[in-house]
């Protein structure tokens, strides 16, 4: 299986996250580049990264729940799930994020807003020659005092688990491509 390299970088001018929030509390990117076998359109790569992430990412985000429920913060979404062959579109979901915004083939942006902080991720795809990257970006504002310590604990966290759901998911989503068992 070959293995994606993923590596931190500043986050786009161009992206849709930098201008969705009136204020960044907290900003980071992680890029790799795309193997030629990989899809190369917004949907799948979107699809691969949050639809496929590994068990333990699964699980802290399920304790996650558990553990904030009783502060009132959301939980889950209402979006409609978005169909496997499908454009993703603003007001769907993939997997258990809601999709904000996008730009034609090149950018999909999901987040939530809730009482202690709002947050958006952006998947990008940068092309160049014959070659692909793509590049996820998150911005958070703080909206409280709870949202600051909210997220005292998950940022440390944050730049080990988007990482790992890049790898994860495009590494399956190439052997899948390919007909090999991940």
């Amino acid at each position: 299986m070959e293995k994606i390299v993923v590596q931190e970088i500043d986050v786009p001018s161009t992206s849709l996250a930098m201008r969705s929030l009136p204020r960044l509390d907290f900003a980071d990117a992680f890029k790799c580049q795309l193997p030629e076998d990989q899809p190369q359109n917004i949907d799948s790569v979107t699809r691969a990264i949050f639809l496929t992430m590994p068990q333990w990412v699964a699980q802290l985000l399920e304790l996650r729940n558990v553990i904030v429920r009783p502060f009132g913060l959301k939980t889950s979404i209402d979006a409609v799930p978005s169909n496997s062959q499908e454009e993703l579109q603003p007001g769907t979901a993939v997997g258990t994020f809601e999709i904000l915004d996008r730009r034609q083939n090149e950018e999909i942006m999901i987040g939530e807003d809730d009482k202690h902080l709002d947050y958006r991720v952006s998947i990008q795809l940068e092309r160049k020659e014959k070659r692909c990257w793509v590049v996820v970006s998150t911005v958070v504002k703080f909206n409280n005092w709870l949202g600051q310590a909210y997220f005292v604990p998950v940022r440390p966290v944050h730049k080990i688990i988007v990482p790992a759901m890049m790898r994860y998911g495009l590494e399956r989503s190439i052997s899948n491509a390919s007909g090999k068992t991940a």
